[in-house]
């Protein structure tokens, strides 16, 4: 029960830090609050999803948002499954690092096995939609094109099932994902209250469709046989799926899945919202209004498409004129008209509750302009008549084609020169605060405070003490570069116990420090990600230098001159090691 209650630690200091406690459902439609299953929500974590994704850790999904430490129960993951046999664990990382996409964030490229183990059927077959499935009941075009290339995952992950040890633990895994999905519950019917009561209209979960004629085959006596009308509807859900193994604070929506859980025959890609949720400190439900947004608007656009259209050349021709625009816009109506409205209520709701965040209208028309140049070229026009829609208190589907309507195109095809001063004074005024925040001298028990205080611990030799530092910063900063540097000088300074044990196994020291090191070059090499190429360019020079010692103590000369000679390149930085970096090249660091 000990360690169960160690990775239910962050769950409670989540509830505490978002005032909520897992408490009884109140009152069906109580204000502010709508039950999530009223609306074919689900809040709940899936046993297929945990098995996926506790196969892709042991294969060597070690990143962590801003270089934090593994979170509790990925780090006791490792620990439960350390007998895992060599040759499976190897075949697991094998296949890992062949299907990594480059250039993808690891975390976003790992969230694809996720999201394959909802196409599959439940353990331990794990099977996956045949390529001859019939195209009525599950049509192969279903599968979504990121996820293709994972179809082979199936008999390895069937595999990791029955040999790996995960069935002893997953009772274990399955109480962090019911913790997290109670905890959610209240704070997404409030969502889900505040997206109803903006739109003034449910989503709708049941859609209509024509029936269908099925004639019987006659027989002999009755050569014309018998027609029968079947009624059809397509069933729309949304799933907000708990996935207690994934990356600190990460969150993906798709609605390109259709969940295998329930054999639905009338159900197509865009009836089922998916919302990925990791484990979190506290409860982010932007992805989850991001979602609920379409969720509502979809099957409203789709039902007004016929308007649309006769917008179809004026669309078309403002996308064009946008250079930036996925190519994606360029041909459907459809898709700008949704991301359009879309964004637009995204950030209408948010200068709604702007006092909680201090999102300024800045901030919304830089949101705005972002969702403009990918091709949502109505954003804007649809963002400014949305104000009249929360004066009159109406439903959106009936102001939809009034709205639409009233779309100048000529003004839309300048906005660019509308927005380029907002953005330009919006990155400017990051850049100043950011810059301003040194300068200021930190406050003591600032993040800034706490920086300067490891650093002299680390100076000190006192990493114990450095370390906790630095996770109570990255707990609160995850994308502090100088926190993340920080660590990776800690992690790469602290020999595990198997390296400080003079009677440990020759071997197991090897791997220790191996580990060890590679741990210490994402984290340099997630600093250099981080790090501001104005502000923090002696850093991102340092992690250089630093990575090339690992690399020369480990003996991989070539390597190590590879990061010298990117140091070099960035020239004689103040506070940098250009003559570190010199020095590496000219002979190997000892």
């Amino acid at each position: 029960m000990r360690k169960t209650s160690s990775i239910l630690l962050c769950l409670i200091l989540a509830s505490s830090a978002s005032g909520q406690q897992p408490v009884a459902s109140p009152p069906r439609a109580a204000a502010g609050f709508i039950e999530p299953s009223e609306i074919n929500l689900r809040i709940e974590y899936d046993l297929r999803t945990l098995i996926a994704m506790a196969a892709i850790n042991m294969a060597g999904f070690d990143h962590e948002t801003g270089g934090q430490p593994l979170t509790p129960a990925r780090a006791e993951l490792r620990r439960d499954l350390a007998k895992i046999a060599p040759d499976l664990k190897e075949k697991l990382a094998a296949y890992y690092k062949s299907h990594r996409r480059p250039n993808v964030d690891e975390a976003v490229d790992a969230s694809r096995y996720a999201a394959l183990s909802l196409l599959m059927t439940d353990p331990p077959i794990f099977s996956l939609p045949s390529p001859d499935a019939d195209e009525i009941s599950r049509p192969t075009n279903s599968i979504p094109a990121d996820l293709k290339p994972l179809l082979d995952f199936e008999p390895l992950l069937r595999e990791f099932y029955s040999t790996s040890g995960i069935k002893n633990f997953l009772q274990k895994y399955s109480a962090v994902g019911a913790a997290y999905a109670q905890a959610y519950r209240r704070p997404v019917g409030e969502m889900v209250y505040r997206v109803v009561e903006y739109f003034h209209a449910r989503p709708e979960t049941i859609i209509n469709m024509r029936p269908i004629v099925i004639s019987d085959e006659g027989d002999k006596k009755n050569k014309q046989g018998k027609q029968r009308v079947v009624a059809r509807n397509r069933t729309r859900q949304m799933f907000l799926s708990i996935d207690p193994l994934a990356a600190l604070n990460g969150s993906i929506v798709r609605d390109d899945l259709l969940n295998r859980k329930d054999e639905i025959l009338y159900r197509r890609v865009g009836d089922d919202y998916i919302v990925f949720v990791g484990p979190s400190r506290t409860v982010n439900t932007d992805a989850v209004r991001q979602a609920l947004i379409r969720f509502v608007i979809d099957p409203i656009i789709e039902r007004h498409l016929k308007q649309s259209l006769q917008y179809k050349d004026q669309i078309v021709k403002l996308v064009a004129s946008v250079p930036t625009a996925d190519k994606q816009f360029e041909t459907s109506v459809y898709l700008v008209v949704r991301e359009s409205l879309a964004r637009a209520v995204e950030a209408r709701m948010r200068r709604l509750e702007a006092g909680q965040s201090g999102y300024s209208e800045d901030d919304a028309v830089y949101d705005l302009a972002q969702a403009y140049l990918k091709g949502a070229t109505l954003a804007f026009h649809f963002y400014e008549s949305l104000t009249a829609l929360e004066k009159v208190g109406i439903s959106v589907e009936e102001f939809f084609d009034e709205m639409l309507a009233t779309t100048k195109f000529d003004r839309e095809t300048g906005r660019a020169k509308e927005f380029e001063p907002v953005i330009a004074r919006v990155t400017a005024a990051r850049k100043e605060k950011a810059a301003r925040a040194p300068e200021t001298g930190p406050p003591a028990g600032s993040v800034a405070s706490k920086i300067l205080q490891s650093d002299d611990l680390i100076r000190q030799r006192k990493f114990k003490e450095a370390r906790v530092l630095l996770e109570e910063i990255l707990a609160v900063e995850p994308d502090n570069a100088r926190a993340v540097y920080g660590l990776a000088q800690v992690v790469n300074s602290t020999p595990g116990p198997a390296e400080l044990d003079p009677k440990a196994d020759e071997n197991d020291k090897i791997q220790q420090q191996h580990d060890r090191f590679k741990s210490a070059i994402k984290l340099y090499e997630k600093a250099i990600q981080l790090a501001s190429k104005e502000r923090e360019a002696w850093l991102i020079q340092w992690c250089h230098v630093l990575i090339g010692r690992i690399h020369d103590f480990q003996e991989f000369r070539a390597d190590a001159i590879a990061q010298y000679e990117k140091a070099i390149a960035m020239g004689d930085i103040p506070d940098g090691a250009f003559k570190e970096a010199m020095e590496g090249k000219q002979r190997p660091y000892k």
